[in-house]
């Protein structure tokens, strides 16, 4: 699916290629106010590749979409998880074949809710980025009768299996040296 159909994203970035002794591979260029990217509504992210959407995510981690993001163009370094590994290795190939990488977002304000404590309940702002998540990969599996490539868990198929023995391989060395 183009981006360019989904009407409620914003473009927050893009990818490039490091060319500096980190042993991390991209690294991403901000396009949006600091204000938005260190927002920490729950938000959903699409990673695009040519302006076609590879990857949706969601996330409400402290920090916003910056610290989102942190962990995909870190992930060469550290104890980086399979997908984040992978996902790293898939943008550094597409970029390496010329192609634009991308980064678009989408928010939904916060809403107030009452919320169940051990012995009380208060009133929260909330922001059901989850249910935001699900609701895209929804959308986009009515049109295009499949999730985004890169949604690798909710297409039942199987990380590529060269990127998944250089994670291990990865840990494997990582483990040597400790």
């Amino acid at each position: 699916m183009h981006i360019s159909k989904v009407s409620n994203s914003k473009l927050i970035g893009e990818f490039y290629l490091r060319n500096d002794n980190s042993p991390n591979h991209i690294g991403i260029r901000y396009l949006a106010d600091e204000d938005l990217l260190r927002n920490e509504d729950g938000r959903v992210y699409l990673l695009c590749s040519d302006d076609i959407i590879k990857k949706i995510g969601g996330s409400q981690s402290k920090g916003g979409i910056k610290s989102t993001m942190s962990f995909y163009v870190n992930s060469m370094q550290g104890s980086p998880g399979k997908p984040r590994f992978i996902l790293h290795l898939l943008l550094r190939d597409e970029l390496i074949q010329g192609k634009n990488c991308s980064l678009h977002m989408i928010t939904s304000p916060r809403v107030y809710s009452i919320i169940n404590g051990l012995y009380s309940k208060r009133e929260f702002p909330i922001a059901a980025f989850k249910e935001m998540e699900d609701l895209c990969k929804s959308d986009y599996f009515k049109v295009m009768k499949r999730y985004p490539d890169w949604n690798f868990q909710e297409n039942n198929i199987d990380y590529p299996m060269d990127y998944s023995l250089e994670h291990v391989k990865y840990h494997e060395n990582r483990l040597k040296y400790k």
